[in-house]
């Protein structure tokens, strides 16, 4: 398991989206919620508790939109969005996961 301190706004737009998963048996899991991996709640930020598919699910959803992915949104929402995106994906690099890194496109 993997303690760290995420800020809110990310982890909750990432429950919204039912990517928080739990054990069930199965490869992927059944949705979860906050509740199930909170270890305590600040003002903004939670700090939580993942197992290691976890954390690789938030780290893989955070470095998505660290870079602007997903639409939809006004840009005051797409700000606060990425930059939660990338204080999240810094805490979990720090917390000990492997960067991922993107394969470099040659024209």
């Amino acid at each position: 398991m993997l303690e760290v301190r995420v800020p809110k706004r990310f982890i909750e737009d990432h429950e919204d989206r039912s990517c928080i998963r739990i054990a069930d048996g199965s490869d992927y899991g059944k949705p979860g919620k906050i509740e199930d991996v909170l270890v305590r709640a600040l003002k903004y930020h939670y700090i939580v508790s993942l197992t290691d598919a976890q954390a690789r699910e938030l780290l893989s959803d955070a470095n998505y939109y660290r870079d602007g992915g997903g639409g939809g949104m006004d840009m005051k929402q797409m700000l606060g969005l990425i930059s939660s995106a990338k204080a999240t994906y810094n805490a979990l690099i720090k917390a000990g996961l492997e960067p991922i890194v993107e394969p470099k496109v040659i024209y």
